[in-house]
């Protein structure tokens, strides 16, 4: 009773907790071994009972709907804009040549230009295409001469000359050209001689309709046309090069990326089914673990299946994203999966000749802790992700928790289920590969077959020689020297994101973006100022001084604004003056009548007819909606686009209207500017708040605040040392590299909270201790870490952005992971480390341990009550007298 009054009261508590637990799980691996069976049914039963989840996925591929926070003012912008708009799909093509400016490169782009509209799918160009009043909509240098064939066929270059520099009159129209704007390269804008582009765009109707099979919107017509214009643009032309761009070539040029390094993962999948059986195995006809290889990737695989069930009976959306899914299971999976296995090789063999049901319960008892504490720190550092604003990461967060928490259940009922018939065919000298067959009696393994020489060098060489003076030195210096570089490199990660590069490198859309700005770069991305249920005949003021206000903003480009509000008043001046109906004093119509009635005849005029989608009317034919259309400045990078988008919509919502009127400012591009603008916030907040979460759990099931602190350092400086050198790599913070991060938050908690456990698992000096924990845990925590990387290390060939970054993060967290876990933590424990739990002084079979490991006697094979209330500072006391070689046990 002496040593339970004076030993602290967070002791008792940390041996009651660890106590508890080791008991639950000796119970459970009880159960397990005894009914190894039943434990496999249970789980094949509850897999295929949330597998019908499968016929409720939601896919999810609309950006706005996975990136872009729910409650933004983006979301309903891009609503209003969808219902009241079809604007077309713009097929564009760029011609090259040293002077695009002559007969035969003309003929040359004629020809293209009459493929494109030669195009069959059952359907002609001239019911497809979008029409801007009576014609096809086509941006073209040929608009000059009407895309009349025969005059077009017979110029010369003189009468090219003459017609873009004299007299540029669109033979469609009426109207004059820009003829700049179709070209690119030209040697002198006041006199145009020569060229070296021009480019031509297409308007194609949109109507896409929702499907839900796909989670996108989808026009089959618009679809099959494109992918015959693609055909067109690729193939080899006579005279000029051929560049383009369709509405669908980013979607099909990403996913042939993706798609197309789908290979190289699975060949990884295969490499670690090789390298789990080599590492498992003992190489003789017995003891060989093929099955059980075959078990852990099983039982990834039942955790996969029902957390993409179970997520979606709960009606969370699938996205691209949860694609990974299966190979962040396979990473948590197959650690815990070596665990259990090395938990089990480290039975005495006197244990391992116990029955197989008290195997199992001896093994659970160390190993289910252990993964209980990596299992539900990984699971609620997720549960943390899923508040994040951005519906795709949320989602993705919530079926990671999912797949964690049945990841734990399958590993230690199904996987541990299938390891205890492995252990009953060894017993019963079964073939390892066929189980029919059964080895002589004569047949004995070879000493060499059984070894495991992982074991041997953790035991004998890296263990005894970390816990030297001079190693720890060298680790602390290396560990100083990556924490360095790692600080560094974090305060020089910058958000930004180039969306060419989930484009292939030798992908055509990349040579028509580059070609695209080399010529055309005057102007950057386009946007609009839309007017909803604004009077536009008495608002005249508000209007134009809006107008005004907007071209003043330093994100914008002045010339780039074409209203049809001002179009219709410089049309007034030129066609209405001193007529019935005209205000010489507003130089405005008098009526709304006649506003109206010139609107219109506006509109049927070649002048105002590029304007009619710009405004939407009514059934009575009033105006409920119209636009302001302008351009961006060229902006430079993300920060510059949050910027730009802010500036303009804060100034235009400002402005005030009559009624329930009111103005804003939307592009599509908006809603990736949207998801910059929070990433970087949410990438800290769900970084902080998971690590704040992971240490309070690790503190809770390693129930030790010194080890806690120690192992929350190790995962710290990992994930410090990860996001550092991710700059040293070239990333940056995107989507992307975000969700990449927060997953290794899981991947790092592993490698450490083992080697934390161990130790807290194991008497002896603070050196001895650190030596067994090594011993005991570090092969598996190695196989796991390496395992994981094996499984992407073919990734590093891909052409796709996404499982390149894919490959850098996990490399770099593996690496730090198995650096901090493996070589820095146990060089702290060493020196800093606190007691035992009171557990590790009985061991499995009830036998009491001294410090030096020696049998002091034996006592029951139940741990005893007075067990939980082991005095600790007297078992410190008597380790440091013993490091001091006053005393050689307790």
């Amino acid at each position: 009773m002496a040593a339970e009054k004076g030993e602290p009261c967070c002791n008792r508590v940390s041996n009651a907790i660890i106590s508890t637990f080791e008991s639950l799980f000796k119970r459970i691996g009880s159960f397990v071994g005894q009914h190894s069976g039943i434990c496999i049914c249970v789980s094949v039963v509850v897999t295929i009972g949330f597998g019908i989840g499968f016929t409720m996925i939601k896919i999810e591929n609309r950006r706005e709907k996975l990136w872009v926070p729910a409650e933004s003012d983006n979301q309903d912008y891009l609503r209003y804009v969808s219902e009241n708009y079809k604007d077309p799909f713009l097929e564009t093509i760029i011609f090259e040549n040293e002077n695009i400016l002559t007969p035969e490169s003309f003929k040359a782009m004629f020809r293209v230009d009459e493929l494109v509209k030669a195009i069959d799918i059952g359907k002609s160009w001239e019911s497809i295409c979008f029409r801007s009043g009576e014609s096809c909509f086509v941006n073209s240098i040929f608009e000059l001469w009407g895309f009349n064939k025969t005059v077009i066929e017979r110029l010369s270059q003189e009468e090219i000359l003459q017609k873009i520099n004299e007299d540029p009159i669109s033979a469609m129209t009426g109207n004059e050209v820009d003829v700049l704007s179709y070209l690119g390269g030209v040697d002198d804008e006041t006199y145009i001689t020569s060229a070296s582009t021009a480019i031509v765009i297409y308007g194609l109707q949109d109507n896409s309709e929702f499907d839900e099979s796909a989670g996108e919107y989808v026009d089959p017509d618009a679809e099959e046309w494109e992918l015959e214009f693609i055909d067109i643009f690729t193939a080899d032309h006579e005279n000029v090069t051929v560049y383009g761009f369709s509405e669908t070539s980013f979607s099909l040029e990403s996913s042939k990326a993706i798609v197309g390094d789908t290979y190289w993962l699975a060949a990884g999948y295969g490499l670690l089914f090789v390298y789990i059986t080599f590492m498992l195995s003992k190489f003789n006809r017995i003891e060989h673990k093929v099955y059980i290889a075959l078990s852990g990737i099983i039982t990834v695989g039942f955790a996969v299946c029902v957390s993409i069930g179970f997520g979606s009976i709960l009606g969370f959306i699938y996205t691209p994203v949860h694609s990974v899914l299966p190979f962040l299971l396979l990473g948590i999976g197959v650690d815990d999966m070596f665990v259990i296995v090395q938990s089990w090789d480290n039975l005495s063999e006197d244990e391992k000749n116990e029955p197989v049901s008290v195997q199992c319960a001896l093994a659970l008892q160390h190993a289910g802790v252990s993964i209980t504490v990596t299992s539900v720190t990984d699971f609620c550092a997720f549960v943390i992700g899923a508040t994040t604003i951005l519906p795709a990461l949320r989602s993705f967060c919530i079926f990671c928790g999912i797949g964690i928490i049945f990841l734990y259940f399958f590993s230690v009922v199904f996987f541990t289920a299938t390891l205890c018939l492995d252990i009953r065919r060894v017993k019963d000298r079964r073939n390892a590969c066929c189980c029919c067959f059964r080895a002589s009696d004569d047949y004995e393994p070879s000493q060499c077959s059984r070894e495991n020489r992982l074991q041997r060098f953790f035991e004998d060489i890296y263990a005894p020689v970390l816990i030297t003076t001079s190693a720890k030195v060298v680790v602390l210096l290396i560990t100083a020297t990556f924490l360095g570089f790692g600080i560094w490199g974090l305060l020089e990660l910058k958000q930004y994101f180039d969306f060419r590069w989930f484009l292939p490198p030798d992908s055509y859309t990349i040579d028509f973006i580059d070609v695209s700005e080399k010529y055309y770069p005057r102007s950057g991305l386009p946007s609009s100022i839309y007017l909803n249920e604004i009077d536009v005949f008495n608002e005249r003021s508000t209007i134009d001084a809006l107008y005004e206000d907007a071209k003043q903003d330093p994100y914008v480009d002045p010339a780039s604004f074409e209203s049809w509000y001002n179009r219709f008043g410089e049309w007034i001046q030129a066609n209405k003056q001193n007529t019935l109906g005209y205000n010489n004093a507003t130089m405005w119509p008098d009526t709304r009548d006649t506003f109206y009635t010139w609107l219109f005849q506006f509109l049927n005029d070649p002048t105002g007819g590029i304007h009619t989608p710009d405004i939407i009317f009514d059934e009575t034919m009033n105006i409920t909606s119209s636009r302001i259309n302008f351009n961006h400045v060229v902006f430079q990078g993300s920060t510059e686009e949050v910027k730009g988008m802010d500036s303009m919509q804060e100034r235009v919502s400002s402005v005030q209207f009559e009624g329930d009127g009111n103005a804003f400012v939307f592009s599509p591009f908006y809603l990736d500017y949207e998801s910059n603008k929070v990433i970087q916030d949410e990438l800290l907040r769900n970084m902080g708040l998971a690590c704040a979460c992971v240490f309070v759990i690790i503190l809770l099931l390693l129930a030790n605040l010194l080890t806690c602190c120690l192992v929350f350092m190790s995962v710290l400086f990992t994930l410090i040392d990860l996001a550092g050198f991710a700059h040293h790599w070239g990333l940056t913070i995107d989507t992307v590299v975000t969700i990449n991060l927060i997953l290794s938050i899981g991947i790092a908690i592993d490698y450490a909270a083992h080697i934390g456990h161990s130790f807290m698992t194991v008497t002896g000096t603070k050196n001895e201790r650190a030596q067994k924990a090594i011993t005991c845990i570090a092969p598996a925590v190695f196989n796991g870490g390496l395992s994981t990387l094996l499984a992407f290390i073919m990734l590093s060939i891909s052409q796709s952005y996404i499982f390149k970054t894919f490959f850098k993060v996990f490399l770099l967290v593996v690496l730090f992971g198995l650096f901090h876990g493996l070589v820095l933590l146990p060089v702290l424990l060493s020196w800093f480390g606190p007691a035992p739990y009171a557990s590790a002084l009985i061991s499995p079979t009830g036998t009491d341990i001294s410090v030096n490991g020696h049998v002091n006697g034996n006592v029951e094979s139940q741990m005893s009550s007075d067990t939980k209330h082991f005095d600790n500072s007297a078992y410190n006391s008597a380790i440091d007298e013993k490091e001091n070689g006053e005393v050689e046990k307790i």
